[in-house]
């Protein structure tokens, strides 16, 4: 069985330096990723990666999409273009969802842009039975409201901080919820994963953001999500393979939208 890395973006510039390191670890490791994307720039990009190092390998997981932050209509007719041409190796939506943060002082990015990239996203998700990957800061009820317009079955709420009651909401409605490095740090965060459907979990890295107060601010890398597992495993007082085993079945069931 392989470790799951549920959301990393292996696509950003700052991994072009430690690509081969980035790779060899995913190979030697035995680690699935999800690489997802932030804009058309990264989407294409992770599509090159997947092809030149991975082949057809399940250890690379290709999720394209437009961040709330890079919102733009005029992105849209270039983005169809593009998923149309390679749909066929594309298994995922992401990262895709709302936030308020990304508008403030900003008329190029608006919450009504937003929104209405969001929906162009998730309508290319469902007509093409594609997972998603959400973006939910500051969103949260927002995005539940929008996404019961739609028939899509696997969806996760990537990097979750929302309150117990909307998490026990999501786990209702038969959506993962994914945790990263916070977990080691975090007290909020440790309610949040012992109030969580185990069969709805998944892990992340969400590299190459830094974490200054764990892992002593080092490059990202899949490799963490091993320290991640570790840490679930002793919290929850289950056996590390059974941790192990649980997240990677989770992911096998999200992209086969199960």
């Amino acid at each position: 069985m392989s470790f799951v890395d549920s959301h990393i973006h292996l696509s950003d510039n700052i991994y072009d330096e430690y690509l081969k390191l980035m790779i060899d670890i995913i190979h030697n490791l035995n680690i699935q990723v999800y690489s997802v994307s932030v804009d058309l720039e990264s989407s294409v990009k992770n599509t090159i990666l997947k092809k030149k190092y991975f082949g057809n390998s399940e250890l690379f997981k290709t999720f394209i999409g437009i961040h709330p932050e890079y919102a733009s209509l005029q992105m849209l007719e270039s983005f169809n273009d593009f998923f149309l041409l390679n749909k066929k190796t594309i298994n995922g939506i992401g990262e895709i969802g709302l936030d308020p943060t990304y508008t403030h002082n900003n008329r190029s990015n608006t919450f009504d842009i937003q929104k209405t990239v969001f929906n162009h996203m998730l309508d290319i998700a469902e007509k093409n039975d594609k997972p998603i990957s959400i973006h939910s800061r500051r969103s949260l009820k927002e995005i539940l409201e929008i996404l019961a317009s739609y028939r899509i079955k696997s969806v996760v709420f990537h990097w979750y901080d929302g309150s117990k009651s909307l998490l026990h909401k999501i786990n209702e409605m038969g959506y993962y919820v994914s945790f990263g490095p916070y977990l080691l740090y975090s007290e909020d965060k440790k309610i949040l994963l012992s109030e969580s459907d185990l069969s709805l979990l998944l892990l992340e890295t969400d590299g190459p953001v830094y974490y200054k107060r764990c892992f002593e601010y080092v490059m990202t890398s899949p490799a963490f999500i091993i320290s991640i597992v570790n840490f679930v495993s002793i919290m929850l007082k289950k056996n590390f393979n059974e941790i192990k085993d649980i997240i990677y079945r989770n992911s096998h069931n999200f992209l086969n939208n199960r």
